[in-house]
């Protein structure tokens, strides 16, 4: 059976609205695994929406032409109107086609998807061995009752299966199908490698922590599954090899809840010669372990900090203090890399100190790069079932929900205030002499040069797009 997977289209514009980065897009990882665990039984085609134009028009020709009998959907948030027109260019086109989402937003809200009559069935969860199986019983024209964890509708009625249980063994997993991807329309954002070709890597699933705001705890259950260092290994030498791979991104949430995980991996990375850059929890950094990521190659972490007010911290659940956040970016500046960090305005407890207290919080800890967003309570997390409690949704527009745009207002803040924050707050941190100084001392090719340029040009034009 052919079996197509889209990516439904979002253009640079929707997603990062006055910050969009042309350009700046990276691999669905989800869907090239799912086609890796298909295509021993299946023909699979990948169509990612945020890199090729996935029109109505576009869809129908395909349906012509490579005749699925499954089109498949990865879905955010941000992109489930999308999502939901081309299901319905799908029925009118080919109406015995089966439809079906999967990813995040599909996963937290299965029954609403569902009342669409344009969508046949969800995947909730993982989707390898789910989809592989639904895959399957379609083909075979099986009962899809017995396929665990999916939503789908049946006489009229919804249905809701069992849940799977967690993938435990992620080396069985094949590695991604990129080979369906068209890889030469990928690149980091500018200021998020150092070399190219370079590609990211998942090495884990999952979270064992609770923040409020973050989906985790509902796609994952709270459970932390890990590949071994070797196969990841492995993957990271096939891309070198086969596709000249000079940099690897490390795309988990953290990095470093295994100590031994993270020794083993630095010592095997190494002698590869690639750099690499990963994500991490300020409560795993340690000095020793940061030296010998720095020693196999890694030159920055990214650190999820939030907000430079303890009392909003923990109202987060986030589950640290400043005081850590500030001994790993020292820690990790002592070892010779960037320590970058990410901030959020307009979480709960939030007033207008609290945010200048993040903006100053960001120049205190020396940040090499900060990234400011606005808060986005997302379907399936504890922020979304609680955010009535402190303030007001300014729209009920998904196809906003991409932490670039004031879509929830706490109390006692103006959307006006978040957007004029927003903007100083780049424009404070980004534009001292000191910060620009030191980011230009740094630079040792004409392409460092370059991708510097290309990203203080786009937050000026953002800065400058509205005064405030």
């Amino acid at each position: 059976m052919n079996i197509l997977l889209i990516v439904p289209p979002q253009s640079g514009e929707e997603r990062y609205g006055k910050l969009a980065r042309s350009g700046t897009y990276l691999p669905p990882l989800g869907l090239a695994y799912l086609a890796a665990v298909l295509e021993p039984r299946h023909q699979v085609k990948i169509l990612d929406g945020s890199v090729v134009p996935v029109t109505a028009e576009i869809l129908r020709a395909e349906l012509r032409s490579f005749t699925p009998g499954i089109v498949g959907m990865s879905v955010i948030t941000p992109t489930v109107y999308r999502a939901l027109e081309l299901c319905a260019v799908v029925k009118e086109a080919a109406p015995r086609v089966l439809t079906v989402l999967g990813g995040p937003h599909p996963t937290a809200l299965p029954e609403e998807l569902l009342e669409n009559e344009a969508v046949d069935a969800v995947v909730i969860g993982e989707g390898e061995e789910t989809f592989r199986e639904l895959a399957d019983l379609h083909a075979a024209a099986g009962n899809l009752a017995s396929c665990r964890g999916i939503g789908f509708r049946k006489e009229g009625r919804i249905l809701i299966t069992e849940p799977r249980p967690r993938i435990t063994d992620l080396d069985a997993i094949p590695f991604p199908a990129r080979h369906l991807l068209p890889l030469d329309r990928y690149r980091p954002s500018v200021l998020h490698y150092r070399r190219l070709p370079a590609f990211s890597v998942m090495c884990s699933r999952g979270c064992p922590y609770r923040c409020t705001f973050c989906s985790c705890a509902k796609v994952f259950r709270g459970k932390v599954t890990l590949r071994s260092p070797g196969n990841v290994i492995a993957e990271i030498r096939m891309l070198k090899e086969r596709y000249g791979a000079r940099e690897i991104l490390l795309w988990d949430d953290n990095l470093g809840l295994s100590r031994t995980w993270t020794e083993t991996f630095c010592d095997l990375i190494k002698p590869l010669g690639l750099a690499w850059s990963a994500w991490m929890r300020v409560d795993s950094a340690e000095p020793d372990m940061l030296r010998r990521m720095a020693a196999s190659g890694c030159w920055h972490v990214s650190y999820g900090v939030e907000s430079g007010n303890q009392q909003v911290l923990d109202a987060i659940k986030k589950g640290f203090t400043l005081d850590q956040v500030r001994r790993a970016f020292r820690w990790t500046h002592e070892a010779g890399m960037e320590a970058r960090g990410t901030f959020v305005f307009g979480l709960p407890k939030e007033t207008r100190e609290t945010m200048e207290e993040t903006i100053r919080f960001a120049v205190e800890i020396d940040a090499d790069y900060a990234q400011f967003q606005l808060l986005t309570p997302y379907p399936g997390t504890e922020l979304w079932d609680t955010a009535k409690d402190f303030g007001t949704f300014d729209t009920q527009d998904l196809s906003k929900y991409t932490i670039w745009f004031p879509v929830f207002i706490p109390a006692g803040l103006t959307k006006e205030e978040l957007e004029r924050t927003h903007r100083r707050a780049y424009r404070q941190f980004y534009f001292r002499p000191g910060y620009l100084l030191k980011r230009f001392s740094r630079m040792r090719t004409g392409e460092d040069v370059k991708r510097n340029l290309r990203g203080l040009v786009n937050l000026a034009e953002y800065i400058l797009a509205r005064k405030g």
